[in-house]
């Protein structure tokens, strides 16, 4: 039954990050078709829209997930963003579309949910692993959902497409039904024979875990809006070349997390140290020749990083608690997001395109001074 249970979030969550994360790419041509008198700045509000309202609903859900089921909470999760993107799919003006927007991303959420249910399913390295292959399936969908999905608007598809996908999370939603129903906690107080706790408080270093994990998303973030123009001005003329160096660390992370899985040291600590080591080299580089390696390198970083993080999360997960665990951490990663969509704007036309690296080294290294405690595993949960 957990292979199975396993197989089928992951499947779920893929179908779901498939639709949320391949279509941002093409807002530009919908909304030329839906509202073509609309000012340029409104894609990138449109963009980070979804990603807003998740953020801040994603604790409230996990605290009624802990109170109501995990399972529950996931079903409502994909049943969120099916209902946004069929709203999105027949919205006749642009208010209707950006209510649409706001629904996929309040009632969405599906990374966290996901998560939450595989905690109150496993334990441990078990559910370490599975977060690993959670992390698989969203990098999966960031690189086969817009290259799909450029097929699809190449042949003339326009905001109709939202209505095609919103069938994948309905798919998942059935997928997730006939999986077992998790329990909700208890409000009663528990004695595991050496004293009394309570399993359904959050870990206490959980502020430490939000930065670290805030930090990190950030890094990644604020390199991805401005890469194009980056690698132009290195000498990249290529654009299938410059889409290949922008995917290398997702496809770093698509083959090489099984070796990363079986190492028994968390490499935390190494992976945020190389992710901050690279993306300076990225700044200081201007050799084109090298920006292979340093994108297979950054990669590296990259995987650790989750790995590692994964592997701390999963050791403070606990019954009862799940839900607002990784609601709060999906949340952080969210603003992370945010604030680096922002940031990368800014720091390009004040200090150069490739300031967005050097800022990336800096947040990477600031993260890597903050995780060394997180490698001790706490041995009680507590408020």
């Amino acid at each position: 039954m957990p292979q199975r249970l396993i197989a089928s979030v992951l499947l779920g969550h893929y179908l779901s990050a498939f639709t949320a994360l391949g279509i941002p790419l093409y807002l530009p041509r919908i909304l030329a078709d839906l509202a073509p008198d609309a000012p340029g700045w409104s894609i990138g509000v449109l963009f980070i829209l979804p990603t807003l309202c998740t953020a801040l609903a994603a604790p409230l859900w996990g605290h009624l997930a802990d109170r109501h089921g995990c399972r529950l909470s996931l079903l409502r999760a994909h049943a969120g963003l099916c209902a946004g993107f069929l709203l999105a799919g027949f919205s006749p003006n642009l208010t209707v579309f950006v209510l649409a927007l706001m629904i996929q991303g309040t009632f969405g959420g599906a990374m966290a949910a996901s998560n939450a249910y595989l905690a109150t399913q496993l334990k441990d390295g078990s559910l370490s692993r599975a977060l690993n292959w959670t992390q698989y399936s969203a990098r999966l969908a960031m690189i086969s959902g817009p290259i799909l999905l450029g097929l699809l608007t190449a042949s003339g598809m326009g905001l109709e497409l939202y209505r095609v996908l919103a069938w994948l999370p309905l798919l998942a939603f059935v997928l997730i039904l006939p999986l077992p129903a998790d329990a909700p906690r208890r409000q009663a107080r528990t004695s595991d024979g050496d004293g009394d706790e309570w399993p359904d408080q959050l870990p206490n270093d959980l502020p430490r875990l939000l930065a670290v994990q805030f930090l990190f998303s950030f890094a990644m973030v604020v390199t991805f809006p401005y890469f194009v123009p980056y690698g132009e001005a290195l000498g990249v003329g290529n654009d299938a070349l410059i889409g290949l160096l922008y995917s290398l660390p997702h496809l770093v992370y698509l083959v090489a997390l099984p070796w990363a899985q079986r190492q028994a040291a968390n490499l935390l600590l190494p992976g945020l140290g190389l992710l901050a080591l690279t993306n300076a080299l990225q700044f200081w580089s201007d050799q084109p020749d090298l920006l292979f390696a340093l994108r297979l390198l950054s990669g590296t970083g990259m995987l650790l990083g989750f790995v590692g993080l994964h592997r701390c999360l999963s050791q403070r997960s606990r019954n009862g608690s799940a839900g607002r665990l990784f609601g709060w951490y999906d949340s952080s990663g969210k603003w992370a997001g945010a604030a680096a969509g922002v940031t990368a704007g800014l720091v390009s036309q004040s200090c150069g395109i490739a300031s967005p690296f050097l800022v990336a080294g800096l947040v990477a290294f600031a993260a890597l001074v903050l995780a060394r405690p997180l490698l001790i595993a706490p041995r009680e949960i507590t408020a």
